[in-house]
């Protein structure tokens, strides 16, 4: 069974696992603004045509923590024309976020939700780390709460297909 099928290994690292009901599968997301660790914005949208691996995390959740080296592993091996990995750092001190992703060597883009207005008005998320993916016209194909091993060659596979709308092995 792929990995992604996988329910085990929800953990929260703010609160008890529960999934959140604000998202819809087939849903278009909303076109929320993303703060840089720069201080300068982007948006959700600027990534349409390409499929959208979201993770939200933070600096104080250890599972995040575990997770980013393999988000960053997978940000490697998917091509960058079709794909994009993107941080979304659930963290009031953006020099803690910066300091950390500069450690582990994470270059893929990373952003800051200082007030969680994205990861909780928007998206409804209560638990680190979540991950979104969105379709290339920007529809929600599914979420996973908790870490996953993302650079498998099975996930890489699944991404693969769900780029091109085979979304089978996801649900």
């Amino acid at each position: 069974m792929p990995l992604l099928l996988s329910v085990v290994g929800l953990v929260a690292c703010s609160q008890p696992a529960t999934p959140t009901d604000q998202l819809r599968l087939g849903q278009l997301l909303p076109d929320v603004s993303l703060v840089k660790l720069d201080g300068s914005s982007a948006r959700l949208s600027d990534y349409r045509g390409k499929l959208v691996v979201l993770n939200l995390w933070a600096t104080w959740c250890e599972p995040c923590r575990r997770e980013m080296p393999n988000l960053q592993a997978l940000s490697d091996a998917l091509d960058p024309q079709r794909f994009v990995v993107v941080g979304v750092a659930a963290d009031e001190d953006e020099h803690l976020v910066r300091e950390y992703l500069l450690d582990k060597q994470v270059i893929f883009p990373n952003y800051i939700d200082q007030t969680q207005q994205v990861s909780r008005q928007e998206f409804g998320v209560l638990i680190f780390p979540y991950t979104l993916l969105i379709s290339p016209d920007g529809r929600l194909i599914q979420r996973f709460a908790g870490p996953r091993e993302w650079q498998r060659s099975d996930v890489i596979e699944l991404l693969g297909r769900a780029y091109h709308g085979d979304y089978s092995g996801l649900q």
